[in-house]
This record gives structure tokens, sequence and C-alpha cells, in this order.
């Protein structure tokens, strides 16, 4: 009995197939899933919570993070081919480990609350999620967590800055964590932006590999770090 087309497909798929379907889109698509169902319970009890004025920027938060985690779930199962990448295991375990050291931050033993630092501290995680976000939406099919390459993409926010995810994802974790976070959040949010320095650094080394004819030139134009409205474009 011939195999059918659809079983000739799949048995002609290369183990570097499977591997990139299995652990580079199916488990992170279900690990930030999770986060994703857990976004979901905040949002319903913040709708319920609203007392005070102060409280609409705990709902934006939890809307903007509704949509972050939605966006990493639906970008990592559909992302492109990669072009370029580094596959050292202290890139790997850095990429990994940085995020997971944001993401717990939150979670850890808070300190002493301090009131004076709760609006500051609003206002820049409302406005970090919001320009992560926004990144993310340009990002779209090319987002990773460990440095890779996969297309150029210099519109949006990357037209202002060359890392605004990242940009975006410091604001927030400095701005959740600086109203009440504890010394163990501190050690973890210090953790996430060093790793996150040393993931801007390889992803442009990636980049400029993979499209040295357009990078350089992107670079010279449009900081690393904070966004330029004047870049020229």
């Amino acid at each position: 009995m011939e195999a059918s087309p659809v079983v000739e497909r799949v048995q002609g798929r290369s183990a570097a197939y499977w591997r990139d379907l299995v652990l580079g889109r199916l488990i992170p698509s279900l690990f930030f899933s999770l986060f994703l169902a857990r976004q979901l319970v905040l949002l319903a009890a913040g709708f319920h919570g609203i007392q005070h004025p102060s409280d609409l920027f705990y709902l934006v938060q939890q809307v903007l993070a509704l949509a972050y985690f939605t966006l990493l779930v639906v970008l990592y199962a559909v992302r492109l081919p990669q072009r370029g990448t580094d596959h050292r295991f202290a890139v790997i375990f850095i990429a990994f480990s940085g995020t997971f050291a944001a993401i717990s931050a939150s979670f850890l033993p808070g300190g002493t609350r301090r009131d004076g630092l709760l609006l500051f501290g609003d206002i820049l995680a409302t406005a970090g999620l919001a320009y992560s976000v926004w990144g993310l939406a340009y990002l779209r099919r090319s987002f990773s967590i460990i440095p890779e390459a996969r297309r150029l993409v210099t519109g949006g926010p990357y037209a202002l800055s060359r890392h605004p995810v990242y940009l975006g994802e410091i604001a927030t974790a400095l701005g959740i964590n600086i109203a009440s976070g504890g010394w163990l959040s501190a050690l973890a949010v210090v953790y996430f932006i060093a790793c996150e320095l040393l993931r801007m650094r390889w992803e442009e080394r990636i980049l400029a590999q993979t499209f040295p004819a357009q990078y350089p030139e992107y670079a010279r134009r449009v900081p690393r770090y904070l966004p330029n409205p004047f870049a020229h474009r």
C-alpha cells in the first residue's frame, strides 16, 4: 500500500524541523499560555475591583500585559525560519534566565512600601508595557528570546531605537518593582537588565552578519537604547 501524500510529507520532515516545531514553537507557546491565562483572571478581577481613579492604572497594565502575552503565544507559533542565530550555551542561558528573572521578580517577597514612588512606578510600568507591545506588533514573526535574525525590522518603534521590546521590558520591570519590591526583587531586576544588555549586543552581531548591507546603516542612524524621534529615516 502506498503512503498518502500527507504521510510522505510528515516522514520527509527533517529532525531540525521537528526540533524547531517542538522546542522553538510549541513549548514556548504553551509556556506563555500559562501567563496569558493568568492575565485573563487578573483582568476579570480588575474590572470588579475599580474603586479609585488610581486603580485604572492597574487595569490598563493588565490589558497591556494581556496583549503582550497574547502576542508572545501567537508570534512563537507563527514565526519565520531563522536566518542567523547564536546557539552557544551561555547565550541561551542568559536569554532564558534573564526572562525568568523578570517574571519572577514580581512574585518575590516585597519590601517596604514606598508610597511616594507608586505613581511614578505605575506610569513607568504602563509606558514600558505599551512600548513593548508596540515593538512586538512591528516585530511580528521575527520575534525570539534567543538572539536570532529572521528579517530586518526598521519601522515603527524600531525607527526610534534598535531594541524597543527590550527597552519596554526593562521599564516595565523597574516600574512594577520600584515602589514595593524587596532586595530579592531588586537583584532579579538588576540581573534581568544585565541580561537584556547582553542580548542587545549579541542580537546586533547576528543582525550585522545576516544583513551586512542594511544593518550597519540602520545602526548608524538609530540609537541603541533611548528612543530618538529625530533619527533620520
